[in-house]
């Protein structure tokens, strides 16, 4: 996993051409006030408060081109890839810290990580195409 330092400097316009990227300075989620860059479903947030940081990437990955794709979970050093099911995400990572059941087509697996620094990671499986989405929070500094 990304240590903070090098996580709190990712942006999605390095990753895309600029002009696709959508920069927004204000949206709620999570009770917070962020602003940040969007590719679609996918997003690098940073606290309005902080807007220094990105604290939270959530990736649509069924969306992304498959080789950023790749890029962008090689450099956040997540040893997944699209389309994993349960038993290779279990694999790979070990056993969810909780598991949630909230539609009849999905589930999402729920990590905490702590090496290097800690971190929220919640993944989306679904039934039919494996791992679609990623969200992965830097934890220590996400509170408001």
């Amino acid at each position: 996993m990304l240590a903070h330092k090098q996580f709190f400097t990712l942006r999605l316009s390095d990753y895309l051409a600029p002009e696709t990227v959508e920069v927004f300075d204000s949206w709620r989620f999570m009770g917070r006030e962020w602003m940040g860059e969007a590719f679609g479903a996918t997003e690098f947030l940073r606290l309005r408060s902080r807007p220094e940081y990105t604290l939270l990437i959530n990736l649509d990955l069924q969306e992304l081109p498959a080789l950023k794709m790749k890029e962008l979970l090689q450099r956040l050093e997540l040893a997944v890839s699209p389309g994993m099911d349960e038993r290779e995400v279990v694999a790979a990572l070990g056993v969810p810290t909780k598991q949630h059941d909230f539609l009849p087509d999905r589930q999402t697996l729920d990590y905490q990580l702590f090496q290097p620094d800690p971190y929220h990671l919640s993944l989306t499986l679904r039934k039919e195409k494996g791992l679609t989405n990623l969200l992965l929070l830097a934890e220590d500094l996400s509170k408001p």
